[in-house]
């Protein structure tokens, strides 16, 4: 007869599986940056293969306009259009994978649960850049297609790899497939929070279920983003049952959107010296082109348009007639002059639409002492982005702007899940976009 093991082995045994397991998790870590959302990602799941070093200017968003966030409706003509370059001179077939997300990004089904088709797809559409002083190879997929259809809503990964090889990844992003079951309505209410000198949003959405999604309305939840910022959605599973069948949600005060800066804008969709762009310098290989340096007190001026974090190449870029594949790559110098113009406690980094809003080594900010600044250069398309500047003390990550005007543009997405015990998953039963000025 098998034994039992003796209980007092029991906590030495805990113990040394607890430190082991503490160890692993330790060595395989992967080095990366302070990143201000990095907390909100872990918490919700939210962890994405991040691109690999020759990759750039990747793109996910509703076909139409590169601004639109990557939110297709199930069963309609609407598709999501990827598109990203490589730093090579000559292309090669990639391949696509999708898999499903419950609401926290866990992912859960199966290819066969979700999909009407298979669970991958190759990239064969592909071009050389043409004339570019730097060379690369550009890439676009539109789906849903022949090959790839979904069959069931929610959050979705889309996973770019070397052709059929699953896990040699290039970089994975993410998109959304909903059903729009039922028409949202959204509120915005200001509320004033301790502390604060600026008022803060309160979303309130009033939805009501279709007849056979009725029963338990603690099987909804809803969640609100910001300015596409998908990795810090706030969500609330309780809502209010005063007028059901009509279910309304709202964030607490406590979680309410706080006002932020505006962020910074530049557009090199044209190189030559004028909007933000200070000189350029096209004796180099690549270009080079120097901003304006940006001032601590200063955020943006609010007058840029609003990019909802996207990257814009195709209307941006002006003189050619074909942008996504005669797009110069431009070597960007940033420049940040931080208060009183000394040095700041910590490290200062570069966050934008270029990097995936993430800070990794390779967007820290170097301080130059003979200008009294920090400066950092990046590798980018023509095209239109935003950015800001973030100082890291420790765990403990900032704005770098200080006192300058809040953003009055913003765009506030909302997302509806429906608990479907029968999938075990998270149905997205509804989204609504709504742009506050």
């Amino acid at each position: 007869m098998r034994q039992r093991p003796c209980r007092r082995w029991l906590p030495l045994l805990l113990a040394v599986l607890v430190a082991a397991c503490a160890h692993t998790e330790k060595t395989n870590a992967p080095e990366a940056g302070p990143d201000p959302d990095r907390q909100a990602r872990q918490r919700a799941g939210f962890d994405l293969v991040p691109p690999a070093p020759d990759v750039r200017t990747i793109q996910v968003y509703l076909t139409g306009d590169e601004r639109n966030l990557p939110v297709v409706t199930l069963g309609t003509n609407e598709t999501i259009t990827l598109a990203f370059d490589l730093l090579e001179t000559a292309g090669r077939p990639l391949s696509v994978y999708f898999y499903h997300a419950d609401r926290t990004w866990r992912r859960d089904l199966s290819p066969a649960e979700y999909l009407d088709s298979f669970q991958r797809d190759d990239l064969l559409d592909y071009q050389p850049s043409q004339g570019t002083d730097v060379p690369y190879v550009h890439y676009q997929y539109q789906f849903p297609n022949r090959t790839i259809d979904f069959r069931v809503s929610g959050n979705y990964i889309v996973r770019v790899t070397e052709q059929g090889m699953e896990e040699d990844v290039l970089f994975e992003r993410t998109f959304f497939v909903s059903e729009q079951v039922a028409p949202l309505d959204v509120g915005l209410e200001n509320v004033l929070l301790s502390g604060q000198g600026y008022s803060a949003v309160q979303p309130v959405i009033r939805f009501t279920p279709p007849p056979v999604l009725q029963g338990n309305a603690f099987n909804y939840t809803a969640c609100f983003v910001r300015n596409g910022r998908f990795e810090a959605a706030r969500c609330t599973d309780r809502p209010m049952l005063a007028e059901q069948p009509a279910l309304q949600f709202y964030l607490p005060p406590e979680a309410a959107f706080e006002t932020e800066v505006v962020d910074h804008f530049v557009d090199l969709g044209a190189l030559r010296v004028g909007g933000r762009i200070e000189r350029i310098d096209r004796t180099t290989s690549p270009y080079r082109a120097y901003l304006e340096p940006d001032y601590a007190r200063f955020g943006g001026t609010g007058l840029d348009p609003l990019l909802n974090g996207q990257i814009v190449v195709e209307a941006a870029v002006r003189g050619v007639a074909a942008p996504a594949v005669q797009a110069e790559y431009v070597e960007t110098h940033f420049a940040y002059v931080p208060p009183d113009e000394l040095p700041v406690s910590g490290d200062v980094f570069l966050s934008g639409s270029f990097n995936g809003w993430r800070t990794t080594p390779a967007d820290r900010l170097e301080w130059v002492p003979e200008r009294r600044r920090y400066e950092g250069a990046v590798l980018l398309k023509q095209g239109q982005y935003e950015y800001r500047y973030l100082v890291a003390q420790g765990r403990r990550v900032r704005p770098a702007t200080t006192g300058a005007a809040p953003r009055l543009e913003n765009l506030y997405s909302t997302f509806v899940y429906y608990r479907d015990l029968t999938l075990n998953t998270d149905r997205l039963v509804a989204v609504n976009h709504v742009r506050a000025r």
